[in-house]
C-alpha cells in the first residue's frame, strides 16, 4: 500500500521541480525592448511601459560608442560601438512618470541633443510599445 502512494508522490515532485515549473514561479520573462543609438538620437525616441513591468533593454550603436542613462532611475551604461556587441540591462520601473534617456558619453557636436523619453504608466493602465 505504501508503494501506491510513493509513485504518485515521486511523479508530483519531478513535475514541480522541472525548469518550466521554476520559470512559472518566477513570473513571465521580461519584455525585450530593442534600442538603437546613432549620432545624435535614440530609436525609438519614445518608449512606453507599465509600472512594475519587467523589461530588458538591448541597446546597440550604429556608429560610435554612446552612453545610455535613464535620469532618476539608476540606469547608466556604455553602449559598445558598431560591430562590438550590444549592452543589455534589465529594468523595472517602480514609479510612474516621464523619464529622460540621455547619452552619457560625449559622442560629438550634437551630443547634448541625444535624448529619448521613457513613459511609465501606472500599473493596469495604458498601452505599451
Amino acid at each position: 500500500m505504501a508503494k501506491s502512494f510513493l509513485i504518485p508522490l515521486l511523479l508530483l515532485v519531478s513535475i514541480t521541480s522541472t525548469p518550466v515549473a521554476m520559470r512559472r514561479a518566477q513570473g513571465p520573462a521580461p519584455r525585450v525592448i530593442e534600442v538603437t543609438a546613432q549620432r545624435f538620437e535614440f530609436w525609438p525616441s519614445e518608449i512606453r511601459l507599465r509600472q512594475d513591468e519587467p523589461v530588458e533593454f538591448r541597446i546597440r550603436s550604429d556608429d560610435t560608442m554612446h552612453g545610455f542613462r535613464i535620469i532618476g532611475a539608476g540606469v547608466s551604461l556604455l553602449i559598445p560601438k558598431r560591430g562590438k556587441g550590444e549592452a543589455v540591462v534589465p529594468f523595472t520601473a517602480t514609479r510612474p512618470g516621464r523619464y529622460t534617456i540621455e547619452c552619457s558619453r560625449m559622442c560629438g557636436a550634437g551630443h547634448n541633443f541625444m535624448r529619448a523619453t521613457l513613459i511609465v504608466d501606472p500599473s493596469g493602465t495604458g498601452d505599451t510599445q
